[in-house]
């Protein structure tokens, strides 16, 4: 796309900003949405958007076109996450749900690691036009299997009065919200571990080459070592939640604590050292900044008002897409500015504060 249409790196990331930012605002109204209309027509209604947004970027000759149509893909995405994980939790009883909503996540690096070995080429071969359109199809089939697991008309769409019986909205609006210290803990951990993990994701690959010297190529094997690690956490750590009397919160704690380390590891490894400790240490990050997922949404849905699991699980799914948008751009501007050490203190300056607190509201329930 970019040697097609003569984008600039700049542009590049305005079209990655296109897609990430929408869920924002999207999230929030498909989370409302699930609540009235269940799963099945929610993410049927999104996939068939992303469906058209692809299709039509297939078509796009200037930027501005290009971008536009990705906002729509990012619209329907927004029916997504909280339309699988809400469908998570309707189907399985709590002793099985952590699990199966580790599974359901893992979903996600998977799908990366697929996608980075299977768009690169086919572009290569056929177009980047015909990977979009390839895309449009993926994503039909995809639906079509959920629907079809799911069902479409199988959850009675619930009228207004009826959602509003079952839980009020009040119990939604932010200021009553954010006077539940489990939720602010939850947000904390959301906002910091994604944050972690999207810079990770974007900045790896720059790190290696430019601290231990190694080729764009070997880099990327590594990130591909630490997005496997992290579908591979997102199970284990999800059956942990399952099993463990400390249940998600503390999970989710642990992951912190092994994100901070791992993190900590990959900014003071020494260049003169074996390489098999850096991959160690990349696999372990992984582990930890990435498999949080599962536990968390889980334990964010488990908080959630009766009948209002969509409704919080946008509010929640929102709040970490301000940081996925957020932290690559603050991160990019500190590492211009000041090299690596100064921002990558900062993240782990803030997994710190939150174990500080975590360990803090354990002190005060055990008391």
């Amino acid at each position: 796309m970019q040697a097609d249409m003569a984008l600039t790196g700049a542009q590049l990331g305005l079209l990655a900003g296109a897609l990430n930012a929408v869920p924002i605002v999207g999230l929030v109204v498909a989370g409302r949405w699930l609540d009235f209309s269940g799963e099945g027509r929610v993410v049927a209604s999104g996939a068939t958007l992303m469906a058209l947004g692809m299709m039509l970027a297939a078509h796009a000759t200037t930027l501005a076109g290009l971008a536009g149509w990705l906002l729509l893909v990012g619209t329907g995405y927004s029916t997504v996450q909280p339309g699988g994980s809400r469908a998570i939790l309707r189907w399985f009883p709590p002793r099985e749900r952590g699990l199966a909503m580790g599974l359901r996540q893992a979903g996600l690096p998977l799908g990366g690691v697929l996608a980075a070995a299977l768009f690169p080429a086919f572009a290569q071969i056929y177009g980047w036009r015909m990977a979009w359109v390839l895309g449009a199809v993926l994503t039909l089939l995809g639906a079509s299997a959920f629907c079809l697991v799911q069902g479409v008309g199988r959850q009675r769409p619930l009228s207004a009065p009826q959602a509003r019986a079952r839980a009020p909205a009040e119990a939604l609006r932010p200021r009553v919200l954010l006077h539940l210290p489990r939720l602010r803990l939850a947000l904390a951990a959301g906002a910091v571990l994604v944050g972690l993990q999207t810079i990770a994701l974007t900045f790896l690959v720059l790190y290696l080459q430019q601290r231990y010297w190694l080729s764009v190529a070997s880099g990327a094997v590594y990130l591909l070592a630490m997005q496997l690690s992290g579908a591979l956490g997102r199970v284990l750590l999800a059956l942990l939640s399952d099993r463990w009397r400390g249940g998600r919160r503390f999970v989710v704690g642990l992951a912190v604590v092994g994100a901070l380390l791992g993190w900590i590891a990959l900014g003071v490894y020494p260049r003169a050292w074996p390489p098999a400790g850096l991959w160690f240490v990349t696999i372990w990050l992984g582990f930890f900044g990435f498999g949080w997922y599962g536990p968390w949404v889980t334990w964010i849905a488990e908080l959630a008002p009766a009948g209002r699991e969509g409704s919080l699980l946008g509010v929640t799914m929102a709040s970490n897409q301000i940081a996925i948008v957020a932290a690559p751009c603050v991160f990019g501007v500190l590492v211009d500015s000041y090299g690596y050490l100064v921002p990558g203190t900062a993240v782990a300056a803030l997994l710190l504060v939150y174990v500080v607190w975590e360990a803090g509201a354990v002190a005060r329930q055990d008391a």
